[in-house]
């Protein structure tokens, strides 16, 4: 009797809905636990290499007498902040818990039937739309580079086109021409263009994609990379005032804390730490480029990363970890051969250059790295 109930209690357990098959939770760069021994130096996360300005910790000192207060939903403070820089309407911006959170908000409110995106790219934009549903159309990236036309070729009507600007992993970024070119096939298709620009502030001459019109755009920017603050979770949103009102709809409430949002308010006003942050990660770049094509490493990014082919990219991954570097195994982004490492600063470039160099520790590695 007692079997009997268990096994009709076991059958009536509500399932999961059916759109949930098959969605891999999304694996990303950063030290976990395992990886958090004194002396690493932490290659995979593609953050400010530098740290968050002083004035983060002020502002988070500041705001601790909130706390016993519930966040503004709306983020008006910053969201005027985001306009008056951005030279848009405060309608036109809506902020959120990072990126991350922005993706689902636009696959809640726009992905209906189809995702487009290139083959390699970030992976959320795959998890978010397959959370409602929609099939996944991946777009060929010859050479590891994206195309306009190969994408103009295969957008469909309804279709939600998700393009990373600059690509994670692969560092493109595509200039004001490219994207002119994407947007206006999305027009003629009538399709939507969402535009991820989380590593744009690495970017030396980004041009304003704001300029364009956001009729059929959506635009997510991050504070978290630049300021290096991933344990503040702060993004926005830039598009129509329509597109944002429908997005506002599906947002929970308080998603953005009282302490995002007073970080958000003063990092946005900076200008001085983002140009003095770039213009050290543009010369840490340089001499990186050149000391490894003096091992007949030849590799270019637009971003603050790179990817390198290594020939077994776990294998590797493994064997810099014993020496204290930890990079990103490319195999979730479907290139099991490649790694990724951001730029950090000089002296950390340094120790993987030199790892790199000695012969006798890549055989280690059988020889996967191909000098």
């Amino acid at each position: 009797m007692c079997n009997h109930v268990v096994l009709k209690q076991e059958r009536e357990l509500v399932k999961p809905r059916t759109q949930l098959h098959g969605i891999e939770i999304c694996e990303h760069g950063g030290k976990v636990e395992s990886d958090k021994k004194g002396g690493v130096i932490d290659f995979s996360a593609n953050l400010n290499p530098y740290g968050p300005p002083d004035f983060v910790y002020d502002v988070i000192k500041e705001a601790m007498a909130e706390i016993s207060l519930y966040p503004d939903t709306e983020s008006r403070e910053l969201r005027g902040k985001i306009s008056k820089k951005i030279g848009c309407e405060e309608e036109e911006v809506l902020v959120g818990a990072g990126v991350s959170e922005l993706i689902q908000l636009v696959a809640l409110s726009f992905v209906k039937n189809r995702a487009l995106l290139p083959k390699h790219t970030y992976g959320e934009y795959e998890v978010a739309a397959k959370m409602m549903g929609a099939k996944i159309k991946r777009v060929e990236m010859p050479g590891l580079r994206v195309y306009p036309e190969l994408i103009e070729e295969e957008m469909e009507p309804d279709d939600v086109v998700f393009i990373c600007n600059p690509n994670n992993p692969t560092g493109q970024y595509l200039g004001k021409k490219e994207m002119e070119q994407i947007l206006e096939a999305a027009e003629r298709a009538d399709a939507l263009v969402v535009v991820d620009e989380a590593y744009v502030d690495f970017v030396r001459d980004a041009f304003p994609s704001h300029d364009f019109s956001t009729r059929n755009m959506i635009i997510l920017r991050s504070l978290t990379k630049s300021f290096a603050i991933p344990g503040v979770r702060i993004g926005y949103a830039i598009s129509s005032a329509e597109i944002i009102s429908a997005m506002r709809k599906v947002k929970a409430p308080w998603s953005v804390d009282a302490f995002a949002q007073k970080v958000g308010e003063a990092a946005i006003e900076d200008a001085d730490f983002l140009a003095e942050t770039r213009e050290k990660i543009e010369r840490s770049k340089g001499r990186m480029e050149a000391r490894l094509r003096a091992l007949n490493l030849h590799i270019h990014s637009d971003a603050n990363f790179y990817i390198l082919d290594v020939g077994k990219a776990g294998e590797v991954k493994r064997e810099l970890l014993t020496h204290g570097l930890l990079v990103r195994d490319c195999t979730s982004f479907g290139l099991p051969s490649h790694i990724r490492f951001s730029v950090r600063t000089e002296e950390e470039n340094e120790r993987l250059i030199v790892i790199a160099k000695c012969k006798e520790e890549i055989e280690k590695c059988k020889n996967t790295f191909s000098f």
